[in-house]
């Protein structure tokens, strides 16, 4: 909201003949170092929340979901807003079509801007298979994961990725989802250690999204 004011204010409140060179300055830069102050505070406030512990996991009655993390929500929130205000238009020499076409364009980039806080990246276990929601949305069945001597414990490939082994139909030799974990609010071993569980115990998967069977996994009682 700060952006977006700051933005609208220097638009639409800013004239030559009433305005200090400095404040017109101030206010077209602002958003910028603020937008930048927020990307570094968020890693270090939110640092803990980064790495959460198991109990982060939640329990949602059907399903255990595996939350996004606040960090890259609130980052791509911001960026959007930001990137909304830009298309901002107050000058009256142009065009009234043109201004009015721009300011709808703000308004619409502006509200997608609530879309990462309120369908962000996700993990959805279910007793189904996993939905997952990071890096694109993939529906995958307990049954399409294969078992492999290696666990699916993340994989590093210029950043930390879960790695699993998918069955392709027509193929023999099974494929890989990559599913990047900076976007999501977990334990990265935690997140390998309970997808390697249900793909090796069928008889385990229609207790999840339960209480006791959360107590199972994570020891929290």
């Amino acid at each position: 909201m700060a952006l977006v004011g700051l933005r609208v204010g220097y638009e639409f409140g800013v004239t030559e003949a009433r305005t200090p060179t400095w404040l017109a300055v101030t206010l077209l830069l602002a958003p910028v170092v603020l937008l930048s102050g927020a990307f570094v505070g968020f890693g270090i406030v939110l640092r803990p929340v980064m790495q959460p512990p198991p109990a982060a996991l939640r329990v949602r009655g059907d399903a255990f979901v595996v939350p996004g993390s606040p960090v890259w929500s609130g980052r791509a929130a911001m960026a959007w807003a930001l990137l909304g205000t830009l298309f901002l238009e107050s000058d009256p020499s142009a065009p009234v079509e043109l201004r009015v076409t721009l300011n709808a364009v703000a308004v619409l980039l502006i509200g997608l801007a609530a879309v990462p806080l309120l369908r962000g990246p996700r993990i959805v276990f279910s007793p189904d298979g996993l939905t997952i929601r990071a890096g694109g949305s993939r529906r995958v069945r307990w049954d399409d994961l294969v078992q492999v001597p290696q666990r699916p414990l993340p994989l590093t490939v210029r950043s930390p990725k879960l790695a699993l082994s998918i069955r392709r139909p027509g193929r023999h030799e099974p494929g890989w989802l990559l599913v990047p974990l900076e976007l999501l609010a977990v334990e990265p071993v935690f997140l390998g250690s309970v997808v390697e569980h249900y793909v090796e115990h069928p008889d385990r998967r229609a207790a999840i999204g339960t209480e006791a069977e959360y107590a199972r996994l994570t020891g929290v009682t």
